[in-house]
């Protein structure tokens, strides 16, 4: 898939490690962030977000027609996704927005403000110890406020789709909304020469296809809470010893700087790469699997499947140095590289085993392969038959 599709899944640069979500949030953590310093000035974060993303130079025309559109496009695509995987929604898809760049991002910023509150507090306590305080004074909260803002801003501009997970939801039976942010569709439709209703479903078949993967098999949406927390954990511990904790960190990356690895795995503690792995083979496997879903059902769908596909991979193959400079920085580069893997895997056990045994990987989080199984997709079938 294209980054264009996947970047409506927000990558939460160094804390999620290519999980694109939201993360629930205790009213214990909650009081702990308040009353300390800031690590990250929100409101410098959305003027700098506002002023990158030109979102008043693309405003959403013919609303309403677009709103009635997005949401025919999903219901046209719910049954066909449903037929193909086996399974039903507990309900029908009915949260379908459309947005303009600065409604997109508003929708985000109270995701991404209530995400960090973990490590907003991590940093307050921190900011209480004299070494760490000592460490940690010149990341200043307007300068990381206004990084975040420019990140934010490009995706802005960029992002076609997204499926909001409703993590920071307490409940478990909370459901999730699709964003489709027509004034980039509308773009990139004309830059292409596509037709108007096709690309659109084009989108709307894989947003409703990650509608399927967490509403229908509810323990997928909870695991990945699970992840999050276990990854907040460690990096509490890991924040409680910043004074001493620094020069290790600086170390794995000088010594794993030829290795090849990614700069973000680099910098992870054992603890915190086994989290990782468990991150990165979910979200691969959540974003492969809705590529194949597309592909199989798309192409029954829509005539023109194969001239979207190839005409939005040709569009994706010219990258300027500044896009490739950003993925590079932001984690994108390992993100894209890790979805093609899982899509490569999906594709692999069906051709020898069949789509039946492929859907296995949605039985529970035991079921679910590694990235190791992920590049030897021979393993996960083994140990998955002999679980029977």
């Amino acid at each position: 898939m294209s980054d264009m599709r996947r970047l409506g899944t927000i990558l939460l640069i160094g804390v999620v490690a290519g999980a694109a979500a939201r993360h629930y949030i205790t009213a214990r953590t909650r009081a702990e962030a308040e009353g300390g310093p800031r690590l990250i000035d929100w409101n410098q974060a959305r003027t700098a977000a506002l002023r990158v993303s030109q979102w008043e130079q693309a405003p959403v025309h013919a609303r309403e027609y677009r709103e009635a559109q997005y949401l025919r496009l999903v219901k046209q695509s719910e049954p066909l996704i449903a037929e193909y995987l086996g399974v039903q929604l507990p309900q029908p898809i009915t949260r379908v927005y459309v947005h303009d760049r600065r409604e997109w991002l508003e929708a985000n910023f109270v995701s991404f403000e209530h995400l960090f509150q973990p490590v907003e507090a991590i940093y307050a306590r921190a900011g209480q110890r004299s070494t760490a305080a000592i460490l940690m004074g010149d990341f200043n909260g307007r300068l990381i406020g206004a990084q975040m803002g420019v990140m934010l801003g490009y995706l802005a501009r960029r992002v076609l789709g997204q499926y909001d997970l409703s993590l920071l939801s307490p409940d478990p039976a909370a459901r999730g909304a699709l964003y489709f942010v027509e004034p980039n569709i509308a773009n990139v439709q004309h830059q292409l020469g596509l037709n108007d209703e096709d690309f659109r479903l084009w989108i709307a078949l894989h947003e409703a296809t990650h509608v399927f993967e967490f509403e229908a098999y509810p323990w997928v949406r909870e695991h990945f809470r699970n992840l999050l927390q276990q990854y907040f954990d460690q990096l509490d511990q890991q924040l409680e010893s910043i004074g001493s904790g620094l020069p290790q960190v600086l170390a794995r990356l000088i010594q794993g700087w030829s290795s090849g690895q990614h700069w973000i795995e680099l910098v992870l503690t054992p603890e915190q790469r086994a989290i990782f792995e468990q991150l990165q083979a979910l979200m691969s496997i959540v974003e492969g699997y809705g590529n194949h879903v597309m592909n199989a059902v798309g192409k029954r769908l829509l005539p023109s499947f194969e001239q979207i596909e190839q005409r939005v991979a040709l569009r994706q193959s010219t990258k300027t140095l500044i896009e490739q400079l950003f993925n590079r920085i932001t984690g994108m580069d390992l993100k894209l590289a890790q979805y093609q893997q899982g899509e490569a895997f999906i594709n692999q056990v069906i051709a020898m085993r069949g789509r039946a045994f492929a859907h296995r990987v949605w039985e529970s989080p035991a079921h679910l392969p590694t990235m190791a199984e992920i590049k030897c997709p021979e393993e996960w079938i083994a140990r998955i038959e002999r679980l029977g």
